[in-house]
């Protein structure tokens, strides 16, 4: 038909890009913080002197929105998105103005201050890099895993930096450069994640959450680079910071519990908490790996995105081709990762509220708007797909540390079967048009992500279909399941790419401004896919000796629908 059906989150939600926010992004900031404590007393939160005001970052609704105060709280640094691309953009709080920093293209996780506020810390394309804003200079510190699952870290006036880093528990690297080692203590364990260490005032001490592996369960703990021991502080649903009083015999550590912004009585010295913890803030955003978007300088001065649960209101949407809405389906909720069965009357998909420790996947009846829940369990919320004939869902799960990928009827009849069980995270992506071939990426922290085949006949032994040094992911049949498109960024962004299946010398790129999640039409003779801005863009395609591409064209932007 003449109709594109999309669903805005549904293609982000898939790569893991940022919500669309129902409002513009809102920073306030709270001053004299370190004012609160006054010996053993804890001042209460109405006693706080407090000026507030907002701030609204550039770029897209889309944007990261992850943000950092300087150290001496004269500056703010957050990731926006502008003509595409997600860079680091600093405003003085004195000033109206900010400006974007050079250098930091593809800056993706939580930007860090070193002590003297002079440089950042920041991940970009794979790596941890460092920029010094006096010169601008930029020096790579140290690859990441492909399963980062998130960056932070923390800077001392040593010259010492802590971070955690997908499976490789808490690390630490001179600052000057060098090789990363895992900290004594904090290696990657099985029952569990110690990540978002923040230096307290010592240089040697620290505060990190610690998870159980189906986030459960979280608390705050006070850790040591000089050996392993570990001391319990308070439950807590995000990381914390400490802000130290004027006197400096005390402060306050901030964290998220409950959706709420708290602030808890804290001495550095004893390292225990003082008094009852309070709300600075009614919400705070937290984000699925516990790290709460607010960010505290030495002076006491809070910066924080006081959003609440923007992804509970997601609401599917029909859009035509122009990008006019044409219906809702159900309620508004918090669902991810949606896809439309063969025959356009279901939709499975993914559900898991802010806090919550299970994900289910859902079969969704359109047109009656009941949900049938296929499966609940604890871990990574899945992505799931259907059988070309309507039949079966698969999608991603993890048992006892094991990532698998399982199926069962759409009807919800019957057992669920184990189709793969493999060592690295796994995400099925697509089933082909015969149903003897499953494509899936396996997301392995030596390899990056890889696009990888599960026949469905035989032995089904999985086999590699494309690899590069970089990403690849969001492999998708054509229609006649002899071509395959994709997304990598083995050019240094991310674009979309078609080859042919099986895989062989014929491979053409498809996108020209970077591109995500593609689709097929049911002809096969065009792709649709996200540009790096927002854009929904449409390309021509002409299959056959030679494969023809033509010139992507816009559809509409989905940042505005």
């Amino acid at each position: 038909g003449n109709s594109l059906t999309l669903r805005l989150p549904a293609f982000l939600s898939s790569r893991q890009l940022p919500w669309i926010l129902t409002g513009l992004l809102l920073l306030g900031l709270l001053g004299a913080l370190g004012y609160a404590i006054r010996g053993p007393r804890v001042v209460r939160a109405d006693d706080l002197m407090k000026a507030a005001f907002n701030i609204q970052p550039p770029g897209r609704p889309a944007g990261l929105g992850q943000i950092a105060i300087s150290p001496d709280g004269k500056n703010i640094v957050a990731v926006v998105a502008l003509e595409g691309v997600n860079r680091l953009w600093m405003r003085p709080i004195d000033s109206l103005d900010g400006r974007v920093i050079p250098g930091t293209d593809g800056v993706n996780g939580f930007p860090f201050w070193s002590p003297d506020g002079h440089s950042l810390g920041f991940q970009a394309q794979g790596k941890f890099r460092r920029i010094d804003l006096a010169d601008g200079t930029v020096r790579d510190m140290a690859a990441l895993p492909s399963d980062v699952r998130g960056f932070d870290g923390t800077w001392n006036r040593e010259g010492t930096v802590l971070y955690h880093s997908g499976g490789s528990g808490i690390l630490r690297i001179p600052a000057s450069g060098g090789t990363p080692q895992p900290l004594p203590g904090f290696e990657q364990r099985s029952d569990g994640i110690d990540r978002w260490p923040r230096f307290l005032p010592d240089g040697k001490h620290f505060l990190f959450l610690a998870t159980g592996t189906d986030q459960s369960k979280s608390e705050l703990f006070v850790g040591s680079t000089e050996g392993p021991e570990r001391k319990l502080l308070v439950p807590a649903d995000s990381n914390a910071f400490y802000s130290l009083a004027a006197d400096g015999r005390a402060g306050y550590l901030l964290f998220a519990r409950g959706g709420a912004l708290l602030a808890q009585g804290f001495d550095p010295d004893t390292q225990q908490p003082v008094g009852e913890a309070f709300r600075v803030a009614e919400h705070v955003r937290v984000n699925f790996n516990n790290r709460a978007f607010f960010s505290v300088s030495e002076n006491g001065t809070l910066v924080f995105d006081p959003s609440s649960d923007e992804e509970e209101g997601r609401q599917l949407t029909w859009y035509d081709r122009t990008g006019k809405p044409l219906g809702t389906i159900g309620d508004a909720g918090a669902i991810f990762r949606v896809r439309l069965s063969p025959d356009e009357r279901f939709l499975s998909m993914s559900r898991r509220s802010t806090g919550a420790s299970t994900s289910e996947v859902l079969v969704s009846d359109i047109a009656r708007g009941a949900s049938l829940r296929l499966s609940s369990f604890a871990g990574d919320t899945p992505e799931s797909i259907w059988s070309r004939d309507g039949k079966y869902v698969v999608w991603n799960e993890t048992v006892d540390g094991k990532y698998r990928l399982v199926k069962k009827l759409a009807s919800g009849a019957g057992e669920i079967e184990m189709l793969l069980e493999s060592p690295v995270r796994v995400y099925p992506s697509d089933w082909s048009p015969d149903g003897k071939f499953i494509l899936y990426v396996a997301v392995d922290n030596k390899t990056k992500r890889d696009i990888w085949v599960l026949p469905l006949d035989g032995d089904r032994k999985p086999y590699l279909y494309f690899q590069t040094p970089l990403e690849d992911r969001s492999p998708v049949f054509s229609p006649d399941g002899k071509y395959v498109a994709y997304g990598s960024d083995e050019s240094g962004r991310e674009e979309i790419y078609v080859q042919t299946f099986p895989p062989s010398t014929g491979k053409w790129l498809v996108s020209t401004g970077g591109g995500i999640g593609p689709r097929w039409p049911r002809n096969g003779r065009q792709l649709f896919y996200v540009q790096t801005d927002g854009k929904v863009m449409s390309v021509e395609l002409k299959p056959g000796v030679p494969f023809e591409v033509g010139v992507p064209k816009p559809l509409f932007d989905i940042t505005m629908a």
